[in-house]
């Protein structure tokens, strides 16, 4: 059958749980419709993020309900339902309490608040790669999810295979998803944030930058181009979504095909 979208997952609330969905359409033709709509602030102006809160943040929980119009967060026993957009004000104050600091919520629903503003389209894994991750340390699948936080899933690439997805540095690969063509940029550099367990516990695990990179300069695809890119602690790739694709949509099941 070849390569086909396994899962998609938007994370409506930057930094925080993901809302699994069937299918998606795309926001002003930038990214997924809802991906990281809403995000955390420091009043005086910075992004409230998981490197800079760390477990105070990965504790909180979100439930989302009515296709991400309404999320239950939890923390700590407490917790409470808001509706969106209506409650960033009552979100805030709730967040507030549980980071014991000031917080406002902002919302774009125009594209959201990636963490990449020029490769800003969703980011794409191998449930192969997931996996392989998951078994070289020791993780639960799920848990390698969770820590990567990737946006579609792939099932029916080798190990890795997303990494043929992307060009040369400053050349981007064009691939098709379903309907939508998109750009791959690069392999996604990654942060400190996926060494931590993705609900706050305690503890250093083997997943840290320096075993990380080890292990993937050896996993990386034969065919690919990874070894261009500097660093090696990158995992998935970065997205662009090629001009001219507002009012398209990607499913659970669709194809993925790309050019020889």
């Amino acid at each position: 059958m070849g390569p086909r979208l396994a899962s998609i997952r938007i994370y409506p609330i930057k930094s925080l749980d993901p809302l699994e969905l069937d299918s998606v359409g795309l926001a002003a033709g930038k990214s997924l419709a809802g991906d990281r709509e809403y995000a955390l602030f420091d009043p005086s102006g910075p992004v409230l993020n998981t490197k800079r809160l760390g477990s105070a943040l990965l504790k909180i929980r979100a439930d989302y309900s009515e296709g991400g119009r309404e999320v239950r967060l939890a923390s700590d026993g407490l917790q409470e339902n808001f509706r969106l957009p209506e409650d960033l004000r009552g979100m805030a104050r709730w967040l507030a309490g549980r980071l014991a600091r000031p917080v406002s919520v902002r919302r774009d629903p125009s594209g959201g608040y990636p963490d990449d503003t020029v490769a800003d389209g969703p980011t794409i894994v191998g449930t192969a790669s997931l996996a392989a991750v998951a078994r070289h340390f020791g993780l639960s699948l799920e848990e390698v999810r969770r820590r990567f936080r990737a946006n579609l899933e792939v099932e029916g690439l080798e190990p890795f295979g997303e990494d043929l997805l992307y060009g040369p540095p400053d050349t981007p690969r064009r691939f098709r998803l379903g309907a939508v063509d998109l750009l791959g940029t690069n392999p996604c550099r990654r942060c400190s944030v996926p060494t931590r367990d993705s609900h706050g516990r305690a503890g250093r695990g083997s997943l840290q930058p320096g075993s990380f990179a080890e292990f993937r300069a050896g996993a990386a695809h034969p065919r690919s181009l990874f070894a261009r890119y500097p660093g090696d602690f990158r995992f998935a790739v970065n997205t662009r979504l090629a001009p001219d694709q507002q009012g398209r949509q990607l499913s659970v099941g669709d194809r993925l095909v790309v050019p020889s």
